[in-house]
């Protein structure tokens, strides 16, 4: 019952805040009659504010959702493979190794010349920062202290962070606008990124929904769950894919939003516990309320001027993992 409560309370928190984000904190005169002419008869009804929010106003919103979920998600698979309540996209490096492989891309230093070039880099760059934590780490031993996989994911993070800094001063005619996308904006978002994220997002989930029940194994431990049938190296492979597809599409999307992926799920353990058939779908919904509400917060910090989301989730989240750090290590 508890379940389920939470799970219609997240529901219901995340329609509220997509509807608020339609029409609050506009430059433009815009109402609610306006956020639903745009909404439902997407802006042939209504004029031109009601386009406007059709336009813009609905992709913004729907990215944002999109990319909550991802993040929330990918937190969710990276905790249960580990076992590790800090383990998150941001933390483990991997958000900062694909915004490193997106600024490679966007600076025209590696541009793979096909379609889906960036997401491709997104994704190498997460890879490749994902196992050198690993590696520094010690993940794949059952003795390692989950303290050493965090300190080597923070370091490869700054690494990374640096790279992507000297990028973008090698290339300085591209600083600008890697600039503002490097700080999690979902100012400029379109239907592009839309496109971009919700398929990625449909077959991230479906994936993680798959892969719950020997995660919920794994919570047993290493022994119990492989004396149950379940093949640790081949789940450690599918969690990998579908997290790095998952961090990749949003940073591609909007860029690094950090914390989100370890705010999300250890919430959710408060009321659901570590059952992951609840806790990686609700981890999606709450991920998509929490990037909704610090879009509709980065509007009004400073409004007319926006503030990136990115940094409104980092200045919720640096404190969570102080406050959660402190209880695990």
């Amino acid at each position: 019952m508890q379940r389920s409560f939470a799970a219609i309370g997240i529901l219901l928190l995340g329609a509220g805040l997509f509807w608020c984000s339609l029409y609050s904190w506009s430059p433009f005169t815009l109402t609610a009659t306006d956020a639903w002419n745009g909404l439902v008869h997407q802006g042939s009804v209504g004029g031109n504010m009601a386009y406007i929010v059709a336009q813009l106003r609905v992709p913004r919103a729907v990215c944002a959702a999109l990319v909550g979920a991802c993040l929330g998600l990918a937190g969710a698979l990276m905790q249960g493979i580990t076992r590790n309540r800090l383990a998150s996209p941001s933390l483990f490096g991997v958000t900062a190794g694909a915004a490193l492989g997106l600024a490679l891309f966007s600076t025209g230093l590696v541009a793979p010349p096909f379609a889906g070039g960036a997401l491709l880099m997104t994704c190498l760059g997460g890879a490749l920062a994902w196992v050198t934590v690993f590696s520094l780490g010690g993940a794949w031993s059952p003795t390692t202290a989950q303290g050493r996989l965090v300190l080597a994911g923070v370091a490869v993070a700054a690494l990374c962070a640096a790279l992507t800094r000297l990028t973008v001063i090698l290339v300085e005619a591209q600083a600008q606008s890697v600039l503002n996308w490097l700080a999690g904006s979902l100012a400029n978002v379109g239907a592009a990124q839309v496109q971009l994220l919700w398929p990625c997002t449909l077959i991230g989930g479906l994936w993680a929904l798959w892969c719950a029940p020997r995660l919920n194994l794994i919570n047993l431990g290493e022994d119990a769950a492989r004396s149950l049938g379940v093949g640790i190296a081949s789940l450690r492979l599918q969690v990998f894919i579908a997290s790095l597809l998952l961090v990749g599409a949003s940073v591609c999307a909007v860029g690094p939003i950090g914390f989100v992926g370890l705010i999300a799920p250890n919430i959710l353990r408060q009321f659901l516990g570590n059952d992951y058939r609840w806790l990686i779908p609700l981890s999606a919904a709450l991920g998509a309320v929490i990037v909704l509400g610090a879009d509709l917060l980065s509007r009004a910090v400073a409004f007319p001027v926006e503030t990136p989301a990115g940094v409104v989730t980092a200045l919720i989240g640096a404190p969570f993992f102080l406050f959660l750090a402190r209880r695990a290590l």
